[in-house]
């Protein structure tokens, strides 16, 4: 189904763009959220309207994701975990609880958008890198510290 994009859809396409979508896609994704109307030749006049529009939210968007990454930039979070005596871990550090640990320090990072190669299995420091939108990414710095008594 081709379908007229109201507003920027990562990984899709811009506003004011006509892509070709899965009609479920479409039906129940993009037109209840209203990020797309169907691409009817009327439609498509407007497109200008709408390219011009998600450019000015892009540019909003892209900046506001700069700002974000230099605040994360050089951020170290600590997270303790239970481990043996040669630093290995119980269990595993994930993408899920660095989330947790930046939404409590007042960043709204979600799990999908921190990026490990693998979870983290011992004590010691590990970057990390976080995307924060498109191409934007920042690296971070995890402490994982053996719980005490």
């Amino acid at each position: 189904m081709k379908v007229l994009l109201m507003k920027s859809v990562e990984d899709l396409g811009i506003g004011g763009e006509v892509v070709n979508v899965s009609d479920g896609y479409a039906r129940n994704f993009l037109f209840p959220r209203n990020l797309a109307i169907k691409a009817t030749p009327a439609a498509v006049k407007t497109a200008q309207f709408y390219r011009a529009k998600a450019l000015e939210e892009q540019a909003e968007t892209i900046n506001q994701s700069e700002q974000l990454a230099l605040k994360l930039s050089g951020l170290v979070l600590e997270i303790t975990s239970s481990s043996d005596d040669n630093g290995h871990l119980y269990g595993s550090v994930t993408e899920r609880q660095i989330s947790d640990v930046l939404k409590k320090a007042g960043f709204d990072i979600d799990a999908e958008h921190v990026l490990l190669s693998e979870h983290i299995k011992e004590t010691g420091e590990f970057p990390v890198s976080v995307k924060v939108y498109g191409d934007i990414r920042s690296e971070i710095i995890v402490k994982i510290l053996p719980e005490t008594d």
